[in-house]
C-alpha cells in the first residue's frame, strides 16, 4: 500500500504544476525508499536515511539525484508541519566531477545527416540537435505553433525546456527550409508511425543512438547538442548568447563549453602576439654571439 505521505506530496507537486517527469521520478524514489526502510516515511530518522544512502549501488550523478528527490520530500514535511525536523538536512550531496563537453565531430555529424535522410524526423531531430541546441526531451515537444518565421527567411523557434522553462532560439533558414514538411501538422510535429502520438523523449534518445550505432558512430543525440554549443564558440559569440541558446540555468555550465575550446583561444595569443614582427623592424639584428658579448 502507498504511504499516504507520498500521496500528499504528489498532490502538492500537481497543485505547484510541476513537470510530470518530476512527478513520476519523485514518486518512484519516494516509493523504492518506503520499501528500503519498510516504515512510513515520516519515522525515518538521520540514521535510516545515512543507511539508504550507502545501500545505493548507482553513480554518483545518480546518487545525487536520489538524494535531492528524498531531501525534497522531506524538506516539504517539515515546512507543512508533518515533521518536527527535517531529518534529511544534513544529508551528504556527493560531489560530481564536472564533464567535458563531447561533441561529434563534423566528418560523422555529415554522416549522421546522410544516413537519416531516408527518415524525414529522424533527419529532422538531428538538425535541431545539432544547429539549434535542443535536447531529446525539448525536440520531442517540438509544435507547429511554436515556430515564428522572420521575414529574412529562417524561423524563431520557442523551446519548452527543462523545468517548464522556455527560451527562444534561432532556426537557421537552410534548416527551416528542411523542416518544411513538417509545418502542415498541427500540434506536436514529430509522431510516432504506429498510433500518431508524439513521441517521447526517451523515444528520440533512444532511436536517435540507435540509427548512430547502426552506421557505427560511437555518440548520442546529446553530442549533436553539444557540437552547436562549441561551434558557436568557435564563431566567437558571446558567452551570455551560448548559454541563453543551450538553456543553461548557470553561465559555469556554458563555461565549461568555452574552456575547452582551445583553437579559439590559440587565435586569441595569435592576435596578441601579431604585432611583435613589426616592432622588430625597427630595431637593429643582433646575432646571438652579439647578444652573449653584451650579456658579458
Amino acid at each position: 500500500m502507498t504511504d499516504s505521505s507520498i500521496v500528499k506530496h504528489v498532490s502538492y507537486l500537481k497543485r505547484r504544476n510541476s513537470q510530470e517527469s518530476t512527478i513520476t521520478h519523485r514518486r518512484g524514489q519516494l516509493v523504492r525508499l518506503s520499501q528500503f526502510l519498510g516504515k512510513p516515511l515520516l519515522d525515518a530518522t538521520e540514521e535510516d536515511l545515512e543507511r539508504w544512502q550507502c545501500s545505493l549501488r548507482v553513480c554518483a550523478s545518480s546518487v545525487q539525484t536520489y538524494s535531492s528527490h528524498v531531501s525534497a520530500f522531506y524538506a516539504w514535511a517539515h515546512d507543512t508541519g508533518l515533521l518536527d525536523r527535517d531529518v534529511a538536512r544534513d544529508l551528504v550531496m556527493p560531489r560530481i566531477k564536472r564533464r567535458l563537453p563531447r561533441p561529434i565531430p563534423e566528418k560523422d555529424l555529415e554522416v549522421a545527416l546522410i544516413t537519416s535522410q531516408y527518415d524525414a524526423q529522424l533527419y529532422g531531430w538531428f538538425l535541431l540537435a545539432g544547429y539549434c541546441g535542443l535536447r531529446a526531451s525539448e525536440i520531442s515537444k517540438v509544435a507547429r505553433g511554436d515556430f515564428r518565421e522572420a521575414d529574412n527567411g529562417g524561423a524563431f523557434l520557442t523551446v519548452h525546456g527543462k523545468g517548464g522553462k522556455e527560451r527562444i532560439v534561432r532556426v537557421p533558414p537552410d534548416v527551416f527550409d528542411e523542416l518544411q514538411m513538417f509545418m502542415v501538422r498541427q500540434g506536436c510535429i514529430f509522431r510516432r508511425p504506429s498510433d500518431g502520438k508524439a513521441f517521447t523523449p526517451n523515444g528520440v534518445t533512444r532511436a536517435a543512438s540507435a540509427h548512430l550505432k547502426g552506421v557505427g558512430l560511437p555518440y548520442t543525440i546529446h553530442t549533436l547538442r553539444h557540437r552547436f554549443a562549441t561551434k558557436l564558440a568557435d564563431l566567437g559569440a558571446d558567452p551570455r548568447d551560448i548559454q541563453e541558446a543551450m538553456g543553461h540555468e548557470d553561465l559555469a555550465t556554458t563555461s565549461i563549453y568555452m574552456g575547452g575550446n582551445v583553437r579559439r583561444g590559440a587565435k586569441s595569443v595569435d592576435k596578441l602576439g601579431a604585432g611583435l614582427r613589426t616592432m622588430n623592424k625597427r630595431r637593429p639584428k643582433r646575432s646571438l654571439a652579439q647578444s652573449e658579448e653584451h650579456c658579458q
